[in-house]
């Protein structure tokens, strides 16, 4: 008779997570090693991954993380789901490599070139962009003689092309677009040689696949997939590959992997209060109906809509409202927006750390305070 196959309730799941996450308590250990234990940061909007940082680390502060973007030891480029990721240099050869087709196929239109057709362009771009960082217009200018001639009359694959000459081609952002203060063009350069140096694919995959699930398991393959933007069979490849694994299922008998040695914290460990970045790794793990890990149903269209993923805090492990920041000279506030009334003792918590927060953000402004 087979063994069962345990089970995990959501309360359950939601605690894997946090533990994973660095949610349930701060850790003490390095940022390049952060970073790569969660699976990358989001970098879409540049303070981000300072503030998912400042939430899992310790003692965090802003030189930690700029510090090593600064020496090369974490970049920022394009890569899952075609999106802004800081990733360890070490791992993003990895990384560039598994996202690739994802990336390529993102917005991909009727008529567009192979993958391979494409190589001429990237050699150029990465030649045009080796010396000196260049801003995607002054990248555009310079593909627009090299695009085949369907893209004349075609404005969509115009666009495309133009895109991809910067998403696919391997090429990641100056690192002054990383640090938390950059607010103007992005200048984009090609990386350094040792970058380069594709690993094996079947290396790739299981890297990329090892560290979701170390960062959001258990899953099942729809949310890898869902993360990473990688097909499913090179997923499953990955899986078949892996003999650490753990299979699991949850309340409505899904499959889950796991890595077999990965937190499972129980339901009832207390979750403190935490606050969430913009476009926070923690909501966007997993595939869109199973984030009610972390982000109940009844909120998601306050949290996410359009391509926006808003700053929110968790109550008890989950999200419970958005905040905001107003920063000035003479002031910093940091305001609470409850999705629903806040306990006494909840709001007690999130004023307190959110003073902490505010500092952190606006270390400039003369005064800071919560507006709960």
């Amino acid at each position: 008779m087979p063994a069962r196959v345990p089970s995990l309730t959501l309360r359950e799941l939601n605690r894997a997570l946090l533990a994973r996450q660095f949610l349930l308590t701060r850790q003490k250990i390095g940022v390049v090693d952060a970073v790569e234990r969660l699976a990358c940061l989001q970098g879409q909007w540049a303070p981000s991954p300072y503030v998912a940082l400042w939430s899992r680390l310790s003692g965090f502060d802003r030189a930690q993380l700029t510090a090593p973007i600064d020496r090369g030891e974490i970049v920022k480029a394009t890569l899952m789901r075609a999106t802004l990721h800081l990733v360890s240099a070490r791992e993003y050869p990895a990384y560039s490599l598994a996202t690739m087709e994802g990336r390529f196929g993102a917005w991909r239109p009727p008529g567009a070139p192979a993958l391979a057709d494409l190589e001429v362009l990237h050699k150029r771009v990465m030649t045009f962009a080796a010396k000196t960082p260049r801003t995607r217009g002054e990248i555009e200018e310079f593909t627009a003689a090299h695009l085949p001639p369907s893209a004349k009359t075609n404005e969509r694959l115009r666009s495309w092309l133009k895109w991809a000459a910067v998403a696919t081609s391997g090429l990641i952002w100056e690192s002054s677009g990383a640090r938390f203060e950059h607010r103007k063009l992005a200048r984009h350069v090609a990386p350094p040689a040792r970058l380069r140096k594709p690993p094996k694919p079947e290396t790739a995959y299981e890297l990329v696949v090892r560290r979701y699930l170390g960062a959001f398991g258990p899953a099942t393959v729809a949310d890898i997939a869902t993360w990473s933007s990688v097909r499913v069979p090179n997923i499953r490849a990955a899986l078949a590959r892996m003999k650490d694994l753990k299979h699991l299922t949850d309340e409505r008998g899904r499959e889950l992997i796991d890595l077999a040695r990965a937190p499972r914290p129980s339901a009832d460990i207390p979750a403190p209060a935490r606050f969430l970045a913009r476009f926070d790794a923690a909501i966007l793990g997993h595939a869109a109906p199973e984030r009610t890990r972390i982000l109940p149903e009844a909120f998601r269209k306050q949290v996410i809509f359009s391509a926006e993923v808003w700053t929110t805090y968790l109550v008890d492990g989950f999200v419970a409202g958005r905040w905001t920041i107003a920063v000035r000279p003479k002031e910093a506030v940091l305001e609470l927006r409850p999705f629903k009334p806040l306990a006494r003792i909840d709001r007690a918590a999130l004023v307190a750390e959110g003073e902490e927060l505010v500092r952190f953000y606006a270390p400039e402004s003369k005064n800071h305070g919560v507006r709960a």
